[in-house]
């Protein structure tokens, strides 16, 4: 059963099977964690059976459009650990009653993802991903309107027991995301709050921008806007309570298929270009090399070792204040 698609230039995402049935997901612990990177893997934490909730103390607020958990699909566990622990910083604890192995992923005593250990059904084709959860206050629903506007339901809607409900879908161009309603309300925006080692945006290169971003503010009533400075229809921001959430953007012409979409997460980090150094020190593939983005960041995409595609974001205004990444 192939689960896995890759979600950058220069490799292509194959068709993707539903996520096997599994017992309600893990929860998280919350164990701080030093907010700076070290300089090796952090220490494996004890097991959980559940997830800690997204908020913690718990808001009651659901923020429907932000993206407040992330995802990876990957064949080896521990590797996957070895490399984004001595890249971010980040710990994991296992968790146990799954199907397949995982662990949850801390950062200064907040979960903010998960890990799931698959098999390569086709090692040639196959690659990992990761994958943004959106918030929603019906998964319900999420699963129906993407059902009848061609899309496909992978897993769910189940509880994840601790985080709340869950429901995984390929959107009617085939990108993969989960949609979650967070049993204890979503993490409050913080305008201003550093977000460093931490997923802080996400894009959807489409083949149809236009259509993607009309399914997106159908299901999250999002405010779309076209970026002034893009082409037309190649380049929308969307928004919601006042945020902006993520970005849609025209699938690149070296990318195949050409008909499929694919989620691509940016890390926030303090300089760009030096974690993509030490990214590709780790045993990472540089995909597309540090350079200015449209909005003044500077940022980089990175492949982990078993192939997962994953951003490195260094905003505007950190290099106003530090200047330009040496």
């Amino acid at each position: 059963m192939s689960l896995l698609a890759l979600v950058a230039t220069a490799q292509a995402q194959p068709t993707l099977a539903p996520l096997p049935p599994s017992p309600e997901a893990p929860d998280y612990m919350t164990v701080p964690v030093p907010g700076v990177v070290p300089s090796g893997p952090t220490l494996p934490l004890a097991p959980t059976s559940q997830f800690d909730p997204v908020s913690t103390p718990a808001t009651q607020r659901l923020l429907p459009g932000k993206i407040v958990f992330s995802m990876l699909v990957t064949p080896d566990l521990s590797r996957a650990e070895t490399f984004y622990g001595s890249l971010f910083g980040w710990s994991f604890r296992p968790v146990t009653g799954g199907r397949h192995p995982r662990t949850e992923i801390m950062l200064a005593g907040q979960p903010i993802g998960t890990i799931v250990a698959h098999r390569l059904d086709n090692p040639k084709q196959d690659v990992p991903f990761w994958l943004p959860f959106i918030s929603t206050s019906d998964t319900a629903t999420v699963a129906r309107i993407t059902r009848r506007y061609g899309g496909r339901v992978l897993s769910g809607p189940r509880q994840w027991n601790g985080l709340g409900q869950v429901v995984i879908i390929a959107d009617p161009q085939q990108g993969i995301y989960g949609a979650l309603s967070a049993r204890t309300g979503d993490p409050a925006d913080m305008p201003g709050t550093p977000a460093l080692n931490r997923f802080s945006w996400a894009t959807l290169l489409s083949p149809s921008p236009a259509t993607a971003a009309g399914y997106y503010q159908m299901l999250y009533n999002y405010k779309v806007a076209a970026a002034p400075e893009a082409d037309s229809g190649s380049h929308y921001i969307l928004s919601s309570q006042g945020q902006e959430r993520a970005s849609v953007n025209t699938l690149p012409a070296d990318v195949m298929p050409r008909d499929r979409a694919r989620w691509v997460q940016f890390v926030q980090v303090r300089n760009s270009a030096t974690m993509a150094t030490r990214a590709v020190s780790l045993g990472g593939q540089m995909i597309v090399p540090t350079h200015v983005d449209r909005d003044g960041a500077l940022i980089s995409v990175i492949a982990d070792p078993a192939g997962a595609v994953f951003g490195l974001i260094e905003p505007q205004e950190d290099r106003l204040e530090m200047g330009p990444a040496q």
